[in-house]
C-alpha cells in the first residue's frame, strides 16, 4: 500500500514539474546544441538582482511581473539552416494556442515577428522573432515569460526592428 501511496504521490509530482514547463519550451530544446546556435537564460531570482535602468516610455510600455526571459540566436554561416529556415522552423515549433501580432500598417520587409500567448494586452508570453535582410547575418529568439502587460506592442517591434539593424 505504502509503494502505491509513494507511486501516486511521485507521478503526482512529477505531473505538476512538468506542466509547469512552458509549451514554447519545445522550440529552445530542439535546437539546444545544434550548430550555429546560442542560448542563454535569466530566471527570476537572476532578474530581480538585476536593477535594469529603464527610460520613461520603456517603463510605461511593459508592466507586470516578468519569470524569465530567454535568447536564442542562430548563425546561418556555421549552421545547416539558412537563417530564414531557422526562424520558420522556430515558428513551427509554436503551439497553436501562440497568435501573431499583426500590424495592419507594417511593410512587408518587416525583420520582426512577435508572437504572443494571451488575451489583449495581458500576456503569459511574447516571443520576439528578429531576422535580417542579410542573408548570412544573425538571426534571434527572445521569449519573455510571466504575467504583464504590453501597452504598445508597436514599441516593442520598433525595438526589436532596431536591435536587428544593429547587428
Amino acid at each position: 500500500m505504502k509503494r502505491i501511496i509513494g507511486t501516486v504521490i511521485f507521478v503526482f509530482t512529477l505531473a505538476v514539474f512538468a506542466g509547469a514547463q512552458s509549451k514554447s519550451d519545445k522550440m529552445y530544446d530542439a535546437f539546444t546544441n545544434k550548430d550555429g546556435i546560442s542560448t542563454f537564460s535569466f530566471s527570476k531570482n537572476m532578474l530581480d538582482l538585476i536593477d535594469l535602468d529603464l527610460d520613461d516610455d520603456t517603463n510605461k510600455n511593459v508592466t507586470g511581473d516578468l519569470h524569465r526571459i530567454r535568447f536564442m540566436s542562430y548563425n546561418p554561416e556555421k549552421g545547416e539552416m539558412s537563417g530564414d529556415e531557422f526562424i520558420e522552423k522556430a515558428i513551427d515549433l509554436l503551439p497553436a494556442q501562440y497568435k501573431k501580432y499583426v500590424d495592419e500598417e507594417a511593410d512587408e520587409d518587416e525583420m520582426v515577428e512577435i508572437w504572443l500567448l494571451g488575451k489583449k494586452n495581458k500576456y503569459k508570453e511574447c516571443h520576439v522573432f528578429i531576422t535580417n535582410n542579410d542573408t548570412k547575418q544573425m538571426r534571434f529568439v527572445i521569449s519573455f515569460y510571466g504575467n504583464f502587460t504590453v501597452n504598445d506592442l508597436e514599441k516593442l517591434k520598433e525595438t526589436g526592428e532596431d536591435f536587428s539593424e544593429n547587428k
